[in-house]
């Protein structure tokens, strides 16, 4: 699969497959290249083998406030196993205002999923997102999810990344830089 350079950029692969890790060393790789990057990743929290919850951390300032816990099988409400704070939710929505990734390059959204899908989590920052100019955006999405999602949101151009392909770090970070080079030529 080809990436070349697109202002939208879907990482795909099923849930605890590394999208986060590798958005992570993204994000370093990027800023080494003196990219200017804004948005969240969500650090999974691990407990005896088992996702225990996760971590918010804003890449504007890379603060971090913990953003959910797992809940109880015996407790799953409408098929999302996770509780999220209110903290955590609104230190997500603050990390993807337009306030703080406007004057970015690049904004990660890790990850759309199914509370976006019900007009949840993300989704009210999502849209303005896409509306700003001379971004490339970088979203994790699970492959269930994947043409729901570019659906919703008119990503049927996005080029799309699989967390197992070869090389997939560099071919993310080559994406991203070619993506800012037609941006900044106006195509």
């Amino acid at each position: 699969m080809c990436l070349s350079e697109s202002p939208v950029i879907i990482l795909s692969g099923p849930g605890q497959s590394g999208k986060t890790t590798l958005l992570s060393a993204l994000v370093c790789r990027l800023r080494e290249e003196g990219v200017k990057v804004a948005g969240i990743l969500a650090e999974g929290l691990w407990e005896n083998g088992v996702r225990s919850g996760f971590n918010l951390i804003d890449l504007f300032d890379n603060s971090s406030v913990s953003l959910s816990r797992r809940i109880p099988d015996n407790d799953l409400c409408n098929g999302i196993p996770f509780e999220f704070y209110e903290a955590g939710l609104a230190a997500g929505m603050r990390a993807l205002s337009l306030e703080r990734c406007a004057g970015a390059d690049v904004v990660i959204v890790d990850e759309v999923g199914f509370l976006e899908l019900r007009g949840k989590g993300w989704a009210p920052a999502l849209q303005a997102l896409l509306d700003l100019d001379g971004l490339v955006h970088v979203w994790a999405v699970r492959c269930k999810l994947l043409d729901t999602v570019r659906a919703v949101w008119g990503l049927e151009s996005a080029r799309i990344a699989s967390v197992d392909e070869p090389d997939a770090l560099n071919r993310l970070k080559n994406s991203c830089m070619g993506g800012l080079m037609k941006a900044e030529r106006g195509i």
